[in-house]
């Protein structure tokens, strides 16, 4: 910190290091916050960073401008004090951020560790032989379906077929609306979809599927249909549905629409 103070007054070298320092600063903050988004730990980053730049920046560089040097070595040292604080608080968060980064190293080494499309597809006909039970099962790719997500229940697990069929059981609460899986794991469950307007394609089909050929008019997702009347699984994707699929020709059709995809964004980007 004192360095920072001393490199803004040595002149333009030492201006455009602190200007550098503020940049990655702030980098390492937003991405912090993109990590703990939606986690009970944000509202705690917000307010610890509002007394941060507001109380304690503020402070020190008036310590340091008026030559309170007892002060300034006080909150210089509470620094590093601080540091085992946060470990402490933003511990979950911080486990999450460690485990999104050991996922995106596996997916640049090409490395696939769960086999998130057997799952959704094992999940899909094992829902499909119980009788009257149906389910809508999003996978999102490109298009981020934030709003949809917001509208229901907020979840974070691995995707695994027997939580999908316990989740889409008859009676249960989250057995009504749509799962979302994004970035392989499923964030949210009893989700609202908008229902499609297209007469065309929807005639003589009932609710779920109006809602899962609405989500893929609007996004990029694939969603999965199984028919609570006859069990049949089918899927939405660009406002069209394939539908009567058999396991192999589900599997084949995730597989090639959303773990491709997903490899083609991994390598492009995070």
């Amino acid at each position: 910190m004192d360095s920072f103070f001393s490199g803004i007054g040595s002149g333009p070298s030492g201006v455009i290091g602190a200007v550098i320092e503020i940049l990655i600063i702030i980098g390492l903050t937003f991405t912090a916050f993109r990590a703990m988004r939606g986690t009970r730990g944000a509202g705690v980053a917000r307010g610890a960073l509002i007394v941060f730049v507001m109380f304690f920046i503020m402070i020190l560089f008036l310590a340091k401008l008026i030559h309170l040097e007892n002060l300034r070595w006080i909150l210089e040292n509470l620094v590093g004090v601080s540091i085992f604080g946060v470990v402490v608080v933003f511990q979950p968060e911080i486990r999450r951020l460690l485990i999104r980064i050991g996922e995106t190293a596996s997916s640049f080494a090409g490395v696939k560790e769960k086999d998130n499309e057997r799952e959704i597809a094992n999940a899909a006909f094992q829902i499909s032989k119980n009788d009257e039970v149906g389910a809508l099962i999003v996978i999102e790719r490109k298009t981020q379906i934030g709003n949809y997500i917001d509208s229901g229940i907020t979840i974070d697990a691995l995707v695994k077929a027997r939580l999908l069929t316990t989740i889409f059981t008859r009676n249960t609460p989250l057995h009504d609306g749509a799962v979302i899986i994004r970035q392989g794991r499923i964030v949210a469950a009893n989700c609202l979809l908008p229902l499609s307007e297209n007469v065309e394609i929807c005639r003589g089909m009932g609710t779920r599927h109006r809602a899962a050929i609405g989500l893929s008019e609007e996004a990029d997702s694939v969603v999965v249909i199984v028919s609570e009347e006859t069990g049949a699984v089918s899927v939405a994707m660009g406002g069209a549905i394939y539908r009567d699929l058999d396991f192999e020709g589900l599997l084949e059709f995730l597989e090639r629409e959303c773990h491709e995809h997903g490899a083609q964004e991994g390598g492009g980007h995070e």
